[in-house]
């Protein structure tokens, strides 16, 4: 199983590391060493999900939880296409999307800039079609973050 954006392993990725083979792409040096120190089974790759390179067909699943509203609106078909040829035949998409319908820099995110984007629903589903997939479920939730309210995608899709 692949997971893009696992930062320091939180639960989730604790679970998928758990449950079997796991690889976790983050951009974040530090934050791998926390994911490689709570999950030492699991393979920890310092990337960007956008660019990093993987074999064809070599996963049975990609996880991205709450890492795709940080990634460039123009780079995230892209992206999605690239998932499309990581997995193998009958593999399996789960993604939350950020469904702000805009994109920003925020100067001073935990100590650092970071990028925030996000599409509506519909473009986000028409990513996944697009890319092949066939979605499976699509769902909106609302959590609540220190800033307020933010709103999230979830999307399960299943490569034919």
């Amino acid at each position: 199983m692949l997971e893009l954006g696992c930062g320091g392993a939180a639960e989730p990725t604790r679970r998928l590391a758990a449950a079997g083979h796991l690889t976790g792409i983050d951009i974040s040096e530090h934050q791998l060493r926390l994911a490689q120190e709570g999950c030492p089974g699991a393979n920890f790759v310092v990337g960007d999900m956008t660019t990093v390179e993987l074999d064809p067909e070599s996963f049975d699943a990609v996880v991205s939880l709450y890492a795709f509203n940080h990634v460039p609106r123009a780079e995230l078909p892209k992206l999605i296409k690239r998932i499309g040829g990581w997995l193998k035949p009958d593999g399996y998409l789960l993604a939350t999307f950020g469904v702000s319908d805009s994109e920003g820099v925020q100067d001073d995110w935990l100590g650092v800039p970071m990028f925030f984007a996000g599409h509506s629903t519909g473009a986000n589903c028409s990513f996944v079609v697009q890319a092949g997939f066939a979605v499976l479920r699509d769902e909106v939730s609302v959590i609540v973050e220190p800033e307020g309210e933010a709103s999230f995608q979830w999307i399960l899709a299943c490569k034919p």
